[in-house]
């Protein structure tokens, strides 16, 4: 403020010069001392500037790149402090104190994932009587396998097995710290990957596929439901975007939950 202050003065001086050339030589006279003291200011202030200077830091990278962003992209500051906003209130980022208790039960899910029990080959009516006594164990009412339509005819000739999944991990919008809470809720997609043995040459004809993941996602909710996972989750069912050749097993925290409270 002090340097303002005696550059608005010395700019007064400069005008008085220019506008009255009878004074010329008093007015050299104050001019040169005015530049003395405005030297002298300077001289001062550039030692106590310095300190003050030496504290303050620039702009960081991330900083420079949210103007930028701001400018470029949302073309309003005010825009862009409204997103924010939003994004600070509906994103669930992984690894976050909010999500403790989530990270907690998606590890769970995996170990009890990967320790699962492995079956030997059997037939359809087999594998649909197995599941059938496994569901009743663990839920107290039969599962009936989710085979799409049509069914496996009577007398297929194809065997069923299943065996803990090969690979397991956390995909989708959250890992990437990209989820949001909707007004229902929101999800977290764990895939779990049949392992290669399952598969043979020809099991890309007649929906032999098919039958074999019915049967694999099968296998998973019956043993899901078969460990302590069943006191967090109601654990059933679902048809991922309405395709009966695609079902998928759904976890959804029970109400009386920590969790439930993070939908």
């Amino acid at each position: 403020n002090d340097q303002t202050r005696v550059e608005v003065d010395y700019s007064s001086n400069e005008s008085m010069l220019s506008s009255d050339d009878s004074d010329a030589e008093s007015d050299s006279s104050m001019h040169e001392a005015d530049e003395l003291k405005l030297a002298g200011e300077n001289h001062e202030s550039g030692t106590s500037g310095g300190t003050e200077r030496s504290k303050t830091h620039g702009a960081t990278n991330a900083e420079i790149m949210a103007l930028n962003e701001a400018s470029l992209l949302f073309k309003s500051n005010l825009f862009k402090l409204q997103i924010d906003e939003l994004l600070s209130e509906t994103l669930v980022t992984a690894g976050s104190k909010v999500t403790r208790d989530l990270d907690a039960a998606l590890k769970q899910i995996r170990d009890v994932l990967v320790a699962m029990d492995s079956t030997k080959e059997m037939t359809v009516d087999a594998a649909t009587n197995h599941v059938r006594k496994l569901g009743k164990q663990a839920t107290g009412h039969a599962v009936a396998i989710p085979f799409p339509d049509p069914a496996p005819a009577a007398g297929l000739a194809l065997k069923l097995a299943f065996a803990a999944p090969e690979v397991v991990n956390v995909v989708g919008s959250y890992p990437l710290g990209m989820a949001v809470r909707t007004q229902r809720s929101f999800n977290v997609d764990v895939l779990a990957q049949m392992p290669a043995q399952m598969f043979q040459e020809r099991d890309y004809m007649n929906y032999r596929y098919f039958y074999k993941r019915a049967f694999f996602v099968a296998m998973i909710r019956v043993q899901l439901h078969a460990s302590a996972l069943h006191e967090l989750f109601d654990i059933e069912f679902e048809l991922l975007r309405s395709d009966t050749r695609l079902p998928v097993v759904v976890l959804r925290p029970k109400s009386d939950t920590r969790l439930a409270k993070l939908g």
